[in-house]
């Protein structure tokens, strides 16, 4: 998939953090953005209002080698990415054994995974 501009220090903080989720198991676009501190002359308080959306606007144009599909919203259900359905994402993690509950949503408890600074080597460097 074509990216619409070119890649930052902070999509590449979040590429490297999603290539470690391991198949299997998800994690939230928050999960992800709380390890990446605020790029440099932005403000923390504002950043943490607006670093999970970060996180999702660096997904939308993720390489093809980045596990996309194991990323999902805090409530555990699946979110469009250009270019792919939901469904296509859910079947992805399905495939890769995730269960989803009567509602569509994905039991985080069950198959999340908390990405560790110690799983994500050098992303806060």
């Amino acid at each position: 998939m074509g990216r619409s501009r070119s890649m930052t220090a902070f999509d590449r903080k979040v590429f490297r953090i999603v290539r470690t989720l391991p198949p299997g198991r998800v994690t939230t676009y928050g999960r992800i953005a709380m390890l990446i501190p605020p790029p440099h002359g932005v403000d923390p308080l504002s950043y943490e209002r607006v670093r999970a959306r970060w996180v999702g606007y660096a997904m939308a144009r993720c390489p093809e080698d980045v596990p996309w599909h194991r990323v999902v919203n805090a409530r555990g259900n699946v979110s469009p990415r250009p270019g792919f359905s939901t469904a296509f994402q859910r079947h992805l993690l399905e495939l890769e054994g995730v269960k989803f509950n009567e509602a569509g949503q994905i039991e985080l408890w069950v198959f999340g995974w908390d990405p560790s600074p110690a799983a994500a080597p050098g992303v806060k460097a």
